[in-house]
């Protein structure tokens, strides 16, 4: 594995982009429930694989990341 590909993130999935959009918007993870119609867990565990994913500490340091990296 070169340098390059050790530190590129892993792309995340097509929900995990729609519930980083949400994220971004200030939801919470029940209101993301409730609009996507999934359970609140289910959300707070695409959450966590976005983090790990984009190497983040929590959801204000993974909206930046997103925003200064065009994920969104």
């Amino acid at each position: 594995m070169d340098e390059n590909t050790e530190s590129r993130p892993d792309p995340l999935t097509n929900r995990e982009y729609e519930i980083l959009r949400c994220v971004i918007l200030g939801m919470s993870a029940k209101e993301i429930a409730k609009q996507l119609t999934i359970a609140p867990r289910t959300v707070e565990r695409h959450i966590d694989h976005i983090r790990l994913k984009t190497r983040t500490r929590n959801r204000s340091h993974m909206v930046a990341f997103a925003m200064a990296n065009g994920l969104v």
